[in-house]
Order: C-alpha cells, then sequence, then structure tokens
C-alpha cells in the first residue's frame, strides 16, 4: 500500500509549477484529504472538505438539470483558479497561483491527464 501512496505522491505533486498551479489536493468524496501538494502555510484540511461539498452539490444540481454528472469543475477567483476533477471515486482539486497568466485550455488538459494516471493507480 505504501507503494502506491508513493506514486499517487508522486502524481499529485507532479502537476506543481506548470501552467500556473500552486499545489494539489487529493480529496474523498467524505473530504478527507488523501494528500496535498499545496505549501504548508496553506489549511488543506478546509479546502479538502469543502471542495468535496462544492463538488457534491454541483453534481447533484447538474444532474437534476439532466446533463449527465459533473466531471470537472472551474471556478475563477480574485485569488486564481480552482479546478477540480473527478476521478476513481476521488477529487483531485488544483489551485493556481496568485497573479499568473493561465493557459485554461493547457491547466485543463493536463489536469484531466493527470486524473487519468491517478485513475490507473487508485
Amino acid at each position: 500500500m505504501s507503494e502506491v501512496n508513493d506514486q499517487v505522491r508522486q502524481l499529485v505533486a507532479s502537476l506543481n509549477g506548470k501552467h500556473g498551479i500552486l499545489g494539489c489536493l487529493l480529496v474523498g468524496r467524505d473530504g478527507t484529504v488523501i494528500c496535498s501538494s499545496l505549501p504548508q502555510q496553506i489549511e488543506v484540511a478546509t479546502i479538502g472538505s469543502l471542495s468535496a461539498t462544492l463538488f457534491s452539490n454541483n453534481d447533484v444540481s447538474i444532474q437534476r438539470m439532466n446533463r449527465g454528472n459533473l466531471v470537472q469543475m472551474t471556478l475563477l477567483t480574485d485569488q486564481g483558479i480552482l479546478h477540480f476533477i473527478e476521478t476513481a471515486g476521488h477529487y483531485l482539486v488544483v489551485l493556481t497561483a496568485r497573479g499568473q497568466r493561465i493557459n485554461l485550455e493547457g491547466l485543463i488538459k493536463s489536469v484531466d491527464d493527470q486524473g487519468k494516471s491517478l485513475a490507473d493507480v487508485l
């Protein structure tokens, strides 16, 4: 199991610095943080639990609109971008650094590819 954990940590951390990414969280559906590559000064437990709630609630809303299941979600804030993807029963949450010029298409593709890699390991 520790080998899988190391692989997961490496996959999550490998996105740091690409497309302005500050760091990532892998979060269980219950909001538990599986691993994080965010800087230590960021409150990852709070972000993890709120991210799971955000994704879950939006998924229910999308389903009620008969638009299928939510797969990815991007939020733009005055602090940067939060991008979410569902992968193997988990949420990968990506935060960009403040003030970065972001290639959103590149960010989404990188996160999508990493989500697929994580699904293979999880």
